[in-house]
């Protein structure tokens, strides 16, 4: 199976979230809702969410080998997309930022030898964590309490 077959396959089942709130927001929460996210989604926090998916991100990384796919998409220049060859911190710190920050694109992390995949979009204030193994997600559980964001199941 190839690395695209892969990430197809694993974007259809159920997955984690790991998010600024400790569960998904019903339907009626609305205008209250939308007025908290804006608020988080401007500079400085999210500037803070920024660095704790780095944070994560990287300590992940330490333990597992990985495969990095990357979306751009910026206005008048052209897409680019791809498997990141330059897997070095300062390079991956780089792809995270610009994702969040710009709130454009998309990172999706292979985990290879777990079967699993983090994706981290622009414009959201959350990453999905798809087929987590129980060792995966004890890890994940203690970085995003360490970081203080929260994770919950999420179904396809």
């Amino acid at each position: 199976m190839t690395r695209y077959e892969k990430m197809s396959q694993l974007f259809n089942e159920d997955y984690r979230v790991i998010d600024f709130l400790p569960r998904r927001v019903p339907d009626e929460a609305g205008t209250l809702f939308e007025e908290a996210e804006q608020y988080y989604m401007q500079d400085k926090q999210l500037q803070i969410f920024c660095d704790k998916v780095i944070a994560i991100v990287l300590k992940l990384l330490c333990y597992y080998p990985f495969e990095m796919y990357v979306q751009e998409h910026i206005p008048l220049i052209r897409t680019r997309e791809g498997w990141l060859k330059d897997k070095h911190c300062d390079t991956i710190v780089k792809l995270i930022k610009k994702t969040i920050l710009k709130r454009r694109g998309q990172i999706d992390i292979l985990l290879t030898k777990e079967n699993s995949m983090i994706s981290i979009s622009g414009g959201t204030l959350s990453i999905a964590v798809y087929n987590e193994s129980e060792s995966l997600r004890e890890m994940l559980q203690s970085m995003v309490r360490t970081e203080g964001l929260y994770d919950w199941k999420f179904r396809a």
